[in-house]
């Protein structure tokens, strides 16, 4: 059980959209941490529109994000979690269509904090297999945004989100799931959330974990989305549905390396481009 909770432990953090949801069921023991810091990058010419159809872009729409994420064990079954996400975001200087009804917007490139995150882990129930927690994660207002490109690190707004998780542990299987919904305040629509991981290992040092994740918008909000209509960033009714792929190579008994690749399979607002990362991960 111990290395399948190390598994779940670094899938927590999501490939597209890290600020969304952190799918762990298992909490951290007393005194126990996990450390990850990682880069992910998603860049494309085009977007899902608000009917689920792409949509070409003036200029190619770049995300990279550079992520810190902290977890602490307080008791057995209380955890605290740290998510600090360092995003870096551009409009290349080429315009690759004309087919966007938009303005055309100057190229442009801007960095700066996305919604940095807070939560609390609740474990309700852990048996040999079954593990039940609960977990309330509060995003900070600390994104940035600028007009007059259209591009935004994060969305102008707090949100609080409940969520409940359910994970299982084999020998050499896991899954783990959980379903949460985000309050968020300066009229921003409220969301709903779900995360499915399944894992295994290979051999002794491999890990393979596929991931179907689904992010939608109760449009109960009307906060302006302004020029980042045209750049897909982090608009109020952003959706999607992405399905992602992440290998682990255990390079010691603490430290993994990880690479993963994804993508949306359908969305609202939300690039059309395959998503890489990189990342590297500590327990103590």
């Amino acid at each position: 059980m111990t290395e399948l909770r190390k598994i779940v432990l670094i899938a927590g953090v999501s490939l597209m959209f890290t600020s969304y949801s952190m799918a762990q069921a298992w909490v951290q023991k007393k005194g126990n941490s996990y450390s990850q810091i990682g880069y992910s990058s998603i860049a494309g010419e085009s977007k899902y529109n608000n009917s689920g159809d792409p949509l070409d872009l003036v200029r190619k729409v770049s995300d990279m994000t550079l992520q810190l994420y902290h977890e602490q064990g307080i008791t057995d079954k209380l955890s605290v979690i740290g998510n600090v996400p360092i995003k870096f975001v551009s409009t290349g200087d080429e315009i690759v269509s004309e087919g966007f009804s938009g303005n055309t917007l100057p190229a442009g490139n801007l960095t700066g904090l996305g919604n940095v995150s807070l939560s609390v882990v609740y474990g309700l129930k852990q048996n040999a297999s079954w593990v039940y927690s609960v977990q309330l994660r509060t995003d900070l207002n600390t994104a940035s945004e600028d007009q007059a490109t259209g591009l935004r690190t994060g969305v102008d707004a707090w949100g609080i989100a409940p969520s409940f998780h359910v994970g299982y542990g084999g020998n050499s299987f896991w899954t783990s799931l959980n379903v949460g919904t985000n309050l968020r305040t300066n009229n921003y629509s409220t969301q709903w959330f779900s995360n499915l991981q399944l894992g295994t290992k290979l051999g002794s040092s491999f890990d393979i974990i596929g991931q179907f994740e689904v992010l939608q918008s109760f449009e109960d909000g009307n906060a302006p989305d302004g020029n980042a209509i045209e750049t897909g960033l982090y608009t109020n009714d952003l959706e999607f549905a992405a399905i992602n792929l992440k290998l682990g190579y255990s390079l010691k008994q603490q430290i993994t390396f990880w690479g993963a690749i994804g993508g949306g399979v359908s969305g609202n607002d939300v690039l059309r481009a395959p998503a890489f990362s990189l990342s590297l991960s500590y327990k103590m």
